[in-house]
């Protein structure tokens, strides 16, 4: 076995940091750590046991389970046997419907899983007899469960590792994990990673990202998805660092007081919420703090633009700048336990506003870009060499460049081997000259910094012949602290609307301080008074959007976009094609006009 495996360049930083804290984890209220030295041990242990129920080389296991070390514990000593890592999507509230944990378990033809608590085994143990290849169920937390399964994750850890156990023989080339996308049309497809995927981009990843063993991270995004895996596990484990994890995601801000990060990776929904809260919170202070803050805002704002454009910052400003971060700045760097040197922003785009503001208050915040298909990174900022409202250049070994339709073509060690059986899809996507055709669209600035213009399959083209990337007005309207998520709409139409899902907290908070009275939620969303409000938070949000790509109709929808009504995938994107067959008629009023839609209340229109 060589160094080049994610299992033995694990087990080489552990030797190295063998008495440093490699986890945190909270167990009744405290948080408990786990050493590097400890975690080899309980890897080790869970290999065995695992190779004593038969589990070999080349076999798949699952995990489906919310962050803990038992996750890694679980995908580690997987990766020590040879075997092959299929995650499943899980957090806490939101467990999967069993047709699509079915489909997976059957495509990958896995062979063990391990399963956080007892609704999830009682899920899986229900479809069992429809999963051929699955013969062992294993239960990571089994206290309080009402009947004590055959196989638990404690009885596992127990096991003791034989002296003469001879190492699997894993070549860097081996197929390390399958990982199913998110799906949004069909199937999900199941992307094939090596472990050289895999550590040549945790490895540019660290190198750009400037991680090292005094790094801390607080895991709270689903380790299900290559961006937590790679980025806030492999990375940090790899470089002796520590991850601290989230009770479950609601808890994330009380926890990261504890943990103290100093690195934080998130999604634009995370960081439009704060935001959100943020604005909140002032405005619902004192006349004289409103104040306080606006002006340190008008300043630090001047004092960052200036800086950025490399400008000549004049003493009376670096004072006034250095008054303002002392009175106001300073405390919203507190946030988070006050260590945080690096905020590095994924997925989707995020609001250049909201991005800006974090920068100005005194973090350093970067935005990045990947997919599945790469593991995951492509490009990021780097905190030297940082522009707003791009993603930044390649990371070293990845090759891009633009290619018809501007799409954004990615060649590299991080490449997936292909979709799991699925070769003609695989040929479609990957070019005989090694060449991902990733589906997005995108531009290189002067300085090579690559910017996410938006999805070639989600382009609208207006009756006009306007292509508009919908994920950028959509991230302007989530931007309001009102609003939880919006789907637009317009292809071949002649003009945008747009479905809003407001937050429903939030609403009712501005009913109660407004004195709107209503009987149910459903009723409060019809009031004139809440879409007005809608109507002046959009309004705002489309102030810089060309006159084509602002929406001049909209509905309020009462139901959420949850994974579990299926109108989210479970990396959280909208499933545009079955929200639209689901609120069909809504987007038809939109476009039957004014008049008709007055008599039916449903529809506002600017």
């Amino acid at each position: 076995m060589t160094s080049k495996t994610i299992y033995a360049k694990f087990m080489d930083s552990a030797k190295k940091n063998s008495d440093r804290i490699a986890m945190k984890y909270k167990r009744e209220g405290q948080f408990i750590p786990i050493t590097y030295a400890e975690l080899g041990k309980a890897v080790d242990a869970v290999a065995a046991s695992m190779r004593k129920l038969g589990i070999k080389q080349g076999d798949k296991v699952a995990i489906a389970s919310y962050n803990r070390p038992a996750w890694a514990i679980a995908d580690l000593a997987t990766l020590k046997l040879g075997a092959i890592v299929v995650p499943i999507y899980h957090i806490p509230g939101h467990l999967l419907p069993a047709s699509y944990v079915k489909y997976v378990l059957n495509d990958a033809q896995v062979k063990l899983i391990f399963v956080e608590k007892e609704e999830t085994y009682s899920l899986v143990a229900q479809i069992k007899s429809e999963t051929p290849s699955l013969q062992h169920i294993v239960l990571i937390e089994h206290k309080g469960a009402k009947e004590k399964p055959q196989i638990t994750f404690d009885d596992m850890k127990k096991a003791e590792t034989p002296v003469t156990e001879k190492p699997v023989d894993i070549s860097e080339e081996d197929v390390a994990t399958i990982v199913y996308t998110s799906g949004t049309t069909g199937d999900p497809k199941g992307v094939v990673l090596t472990h050289k995927n895999i550590i040549a981009n945790a490895s540019s990843a660290v190198e750009r990202c400037r991680l090292t063993a005094d790094d801390v991270i607080i895991s709270y995004l689903p380790l299900a998805h290559m961006a937590e895996r790679t980025c806030g596990y492999y990375t940090v484990l790899f470089g002796g660092g520590c991850i601290g994890y989230a009770e479950e995601p609601t808890t994330t801000a009380q926890d990261a007081e504890e943990i103290r990060p100093t690195l934080l990776l998130t999604v634009p929904r995370v960081m439009e919420k704060v935001y959100s809260k943020a604005i909140e919170k002032v405005e619902g202070s004192s006349p004289i703090r409103r104040r306080l803050v606006i002006a340190a805002i008008k300043n630090l704002n001047e004092y960052a633009n200036r800086k950025y454009r490399k400008q000549r910052i004049s003493l009376w400003l670096k004072l006034k700048r250095s008054i303002f971060d002392k009175l106001v700045a300073s405390k919203f760097r507190k946030l988070g336990g006050g260590r945080i040197r690096l905020i590095v922003c994924g997925t989707a785009p995020l609001n250049r506003q909201i991005a800006k503001m974090v920068y100005i208050l005194g973090f350093n915040i970067v935005e990045g870009y990947g997919l599945t298909e790469t593991s995951p990174v492509v490009a990021c900022n780097a905190i030297e060499d940082n522009t707003l409202g791009t993603v930044g250049r390649p990371i070293k070994g990845v090759d891009v460049r633009i290619g018809d339709n501007n799409e954004i073509l990615v060649r590299g060690p991080n490449v997936m081997k292909g979709y799991h059986n699925r070769p003609e899809e695989t040929a479609r996507v990957i070019d005989k000259e090694g060449w991902l055709h990733t589906g997005d669209q995108g531009s290189f600035d002067e300085n090579g910094h690559l910017t996410i213009t938006g999805r070639i399959k989600e382009i609208i083209v207006t009756a006009g012949g306007k292509n508009i990337a919908p994920t950028l007005v959509e991230g302007k309207i989530t931007a309001s602290r009102y609003v939880e998520h919006a789907m637009v709409f317009g292809d071949k139409k002649k003009y945008l609307a747009a479905l809003v899902v407001p937050d429903r907290e939030t609403i009712e908070q501005y009913a109660k301080a407004k004195n709107i009275g209503y009987d149910a939620y459903a009723q409060l969303l019809q009031k004139d008074e809440i879409k007005d409000l809608i109507k002046d938070e959009i309004r705002v949000a489309m102030t810089d959007l060309q006159f084509y790509e602002q929406v001049k109709a909209f509905a309020l929808i009462e139901e959420s976009f949850t994974v579990g009504n299926g109108l989210l995938t479970p990396s959280l994107k909208i499933r545009r094609k079955k929200i639209a067959e689901k609120y069909a008629d809504s987007l038809d009023d939109m476009y039957v006009g004014r008049e008709i839609c007055a008599e039916k209340k449903t529809v506002c229109y600017f």
